[in-house]
C-alpha cells in the first residue's frame, strides 16, 4: 500500500532529533548543593535500561528500554531463585487514542441496557485514560450525537492501549488509501505519528512485557531517579534546610515577596529564620526502598512537628499533635478540633510555596531529596535556565487532603496524557512526594496494590506517621509511564485514637509543568 507522498524522512529526522537530545539541564543543583550517597553516574547508568533494536519502517533503530529486573534480585538473590506473586488487584491503566479527524466522546458502558456514563472528550488525534480492570467496557460516540456508537472496547489484559482508527480499513488497501487521500498534510502527519507509535508499542511490549503508555518518541526523564535495586536498600542525602523546632512569630511567617533569582540562597548564606531551626548545619534524609517496582521510598521525619502544626494552622486554623493514648484527657484544642471536624469532610486545599518561609523550606528540602535545583520548583528570572521555554515552576502547589471515616481514594495513577499539540515534550507528573500529617488511625494506609514481590499477592501498605514522607515515581527511566505506580488511599476506620487522616501531596512534573 502506498502512503500519501509526504516526506517520511522528515518525520524520521524529527524523531531522531528528539531521541538523541541529551538534556541534563534539570539535574544541575544550585551553588549551595546538597550531598548524597549516589554519584551522578549511578543515576544515569541504570542497569534496568537495555538496548532494544526495533524497526517501524524507517530502518533499524535502537532504544534504551526499561526491562523490569527479575524479582529474585529484589531480595539480593540469584536470578530465578524466586517467582513473583500474582497481584490480587487486577486493575491497570487503560489509554484510549482517537486516530480520527473528528471530536469524540468516551463513555463507560454499564452493559445492562442503560446509557453510558461520560468519561472524557477526545479531540482529533488526542488521548484519554482511566484506571480499569478486566471486562470493563467503554464506547465512543461523535461529540454531538450519543446515539451513534463509533467503537466499543472491552478491557482484556495485558492490553492497555486501545485505538480508534477509522482511517485504516483492515484487508482493504484501496479503501484505506481513499481515507488517507482525504487527510490534510497536518492530519496525515498526526495520523502517521500514531501509526509509528502503535508499531513501536508492539515491539516495546515484546521486549519489555509492558505496554508503551507514552506517545513514541518520548525522551527519558530529565530529572534523576533514585535507584531501587532491592528491598530495604538505603540512600542518604543532606540538606541545609533543617527542621523548624520552634514556631516563629506570626509577623515572621508572612508571604514571600522576593521573586526569581532574588530567592537563591548561595553557599554561606544563613538559612531563613535560622534561630528557630535545629542548630545542626545540615539535616540527613534517609530514603529506604519499600518497593522496587514501582520505585517507592520511605523517608522518616521529613517534616518536624512544628512544620506540621504550621501547615495545619495555615490551611484549617487547627493544630495537630501526635496522637494521644486512650484515656488521655481532652484539651481545649482537642475540643476546637472536634467542633470543626464535621465541616472538614473531604477537605482539599492548595498551599503555594510563597505562602510562608516554612512552606518555602519544605519545597527546598524536597528539591534536595529529589536532586533537583530548587529554582525549578518556583517561577524563575529570565537568566535562570534560559533554555527552558517556560519560566513557571515544575511543581504544583502542595495539596492538602483530608479523609474522614470511610472515605478513600481507590487505586489510581498520578500521571495523565498530554495534549497531542505537546507531543514533542509530553509533560506529565514525574514524582509524587506524599507527606503524612497525623497518625493513630485504624486503616488509612497508602497501598501499592501491584508492587512486585515474591511473598504475597496482597498490596503493599505504608502506614501514616507524623512527618514521614513517601516518594514514588510515575515515570520509568526510559520515559514510559509506570503502570505499576497504581496506588490507593485506604479508608479510615472507626475505633482508632484518631478517626481521620491528613496528608499533603507534592507533584513534580517532567520535563515541564503543563497547566
Amino acid at each position: 500500500m502506498s502512503m500519501k507522498n509526504y516526506d517520511h524522512n522528515m518525520i524520521l529526522s524529527v524523531c531522531i532529533l528528539i531521541l538523541i537530545s541529551t538534556n541534563n539541564r534539570h539535574n544541575v543543583l544550585a551553588e549551595d548543593a546538597s550531598q548524597c550517597s549516589l554519584p551522578d553516574e549511578e543515576f544515569t547508568t541504570d542497569p534496568a535500561l537495555q538496548t532494544m533494536n526495533f524497526d517501524i519502517g524507517y530502518g533499524p533503530q535502537e532504544f534504551k528500554a526499561y526491562v523490569q529486573p527479575d524479582v529474585s534480585t529484589f531480595y539480593q538473590e540469584p536470578i530465578g531463585s524466586r517467582v513473583a506473586k500474582k497481584p490480587q488487584h487486577s486493575g491497570w491503566a487503560a489509554k484510549f487514542i482517537n486516530m480520527s479527524t473528528q471530536r469524540v466522546r468516551l463513555f463507560w458502558d454499564p452493559n445492562d441496557g442503560r446509557k453510558g456514563s461520560p468519561m472524557s472528550t477526545l479531540n482529533p488525534f488526542n488521548s484519554a485514560g482511566t484506571a480499569s480492570f478486566p471486562g470493563h467496557a467503554f464506547y465512543l460516540t461523535p461529540y454531538n450525537d450519543e446515539s451513534v456508537i463509533l467503537a466499543r472496547f472491552v478491557m482484556s489484559p495485558p492490553q492497555a492501549v486501545y485505538y480508534y482508527d477509522p482511517i485504516t480499513v483492515e484487508d482493504d488497501e484501496d479503501a484505506t488509501q481513499k481515507n488517507l487521500d482525504k487527510l490534510s498534510h497536518e492530519e496525515f502527519e498526526a495520523y502517521q505519528i500514531h501509526v509509528d507509535s502503535r508499531n513501536f508499542g508492539k515491539q516495546y511490549f515484546d521486549f519489555t512485557g509492558r505496554e508503551y503508555l507514552s506517545l513514541y518518541p518520548r525522551n527519558a526523564p530529565t530529572h534523576k531517579l533514585w535507584r531501587a535495586d532491592y528491598f530495604r536498600q538505603e540512600h542518604w542525602v543532606t540538606t541545609k534546610e533543617t527542621h523548624y523546632i520552634d514556631m516563629p512569630r506570626d509577623d515572621e511567617l508572612t508571604k514571600i515577596d522576593l521573586v526569581g533569582s532574588a530567592r537563591v540562597l548561595k553557599d554561606g548564606d544563613a538559612r531563613v529564620l535560622s534561630q528557630y531551626r535545629d542548630p545542626e548545619p545540615t539535616m540527613n534524609m534517609t530514603l529506604k526502598v519499600v518497593s522496587c517496582a514501582p520505585r517507592a521510598f520511605e523517608i522518616q521525619d521529613f517534616l518536624s512537628q512544628t512544620e506540621v502544626d504550621h501547615i495545619m494552622y495555615l490551611t484549617t486554623g487547627m493544630k495537630l499533635h501526635r496522637s494521644t493514648t486512650a484515656g488521655d484527657g481532652a484539651t481545649a484544642k482537642d475540643a476546637e478540633r472536634d467542633s470543626t471536624k464535621d465541616t472538614r469532610t473531604s477537605l482539599n486545599t492548595w498551599v503555594y510555596r510563597e505562602k510562608s518561609p516554612i512552606i518555602d523550606t519544605i519545597y527546598r528540602r524536597a528539591a534536595d531529596l529529589l536532586r533537583i535545583d530548587e529554582a525549578l520548583l518556583r517561577p524563575r528570572s529570565k537568566e535562570e535556565y534560559p533554555d527552558l521555554k517556560s519560566k513557571g515552576s515544575l511543581a504544583e502547589a502542595l495539596q492538602l487532603v483530608h479523609y474522614d471515616v470511610g472515605q478513600e481514594y481507590t487505586a489510581h495513577h498520578d500521571f495523565g496524557y498530554s495534549d497531542f499539540s505537546l507531543k514533542d515534550t509530553q509533560p506529565a507528573r514525574f514524582a509524587t512526594l506524599l507527606l503524612y500529617l497525623n497518625e493513630g488511625m485504624i486503616g488509612g494506609a497508602t497501598q501499592f496494590p501491584r508492587h512486585v514481590n515474591a511473598e504475597t499477592g496482597k498490596g503493599l501498605h505504608v502506614e501514616p506517621k507524623v512527618g514521614k514522607a513517601i516518594l514514588f515515581y510515575s515515570q520509568l527511566p526510559d520515559g514510559n509511564m509506570d503502570d505499576w505506580s497504581h496506588h490507593a488511599a485506604l479508608p479510615v476506620k472507626r475505633g482508632g485514637d484518631v478517626e481521620e487522616k491528613w496528608l499533603m501531596n507534592l507533584w513534580v512534573w517532567d520535563p515541564v509543568y503543563d497547566r
